[in-house]
């Protein structure tokens, strides 16, 4: 999987959209991933839940969903990584209150450099889920040109 995900941020830096996707439901190992894959390249890991809830504590309920790529924006740029930024926890961004699409969001995010994230849900037939259907947070976008190569992991790669 981390050969797999080193190869996917190579070729994602020539392309216009940089975004690589890590998909698994909760528990699916995407963070033992993930921090595997910073530690043996040198890429920063950030814990979005943790960073963007600090930040947008201090801004105004009203104001919160034009202030969010912004921050996250401020959150990546931080890093200083010309080369690949790793995301995880990402939860946040389906806050009804913030009223903005998680996909869009990392996929303008991803158009500076590579960027691989953690999708805390599932893909099938072409479709990033996350939440159940009926849910108040529930997500369901198709993801174009994706690949999910099968691993002896449970998370999967969606690029």
């Amino acid at each position: 999987m981390l050969e797999r995900l080193r190869q996917l941020a190579e070729d994602a830096a020539k392309l216009n959209s940089k975004l690589i996707l890590v998909v698994a439901n909760a528990g699916g190992g995407k963070t033992d991933i993930l921090s595997s894959f910073a530690e043996s390249e040198g890429y920063p890991l950030v814990n979005v839940g943790r960073e963007l809830s600090r930040k947008l504590l201090s801004i105004p309920a009203m104001q919160r969903s034009v202030e969010v790529m912004p921050l996250l924006r401020d959150l990546i740029d931080q890093t200083k990584s010309e080369k690949c930024v790793i995301l995880d926890n990402i939860e946040i961004l389906f806050e009804e209150d913030l009223h903005i699409g998680p996909v869009d969001v990392l996929r303008k995010l991803a158009h500076a450099r590579p960027l691989v994230a953690a999708w805390p849900g599932g893909f099938r037939d072409g479709r990033l889920t996350y939440a159940r259907t009926g849910h108040h947070e529930h997500c369901e976008v198709p993801l174009d040109g994706a690949v999910c190569p099968s691993s002896e992991h449970s998370a999967q790669l969606a690029a």
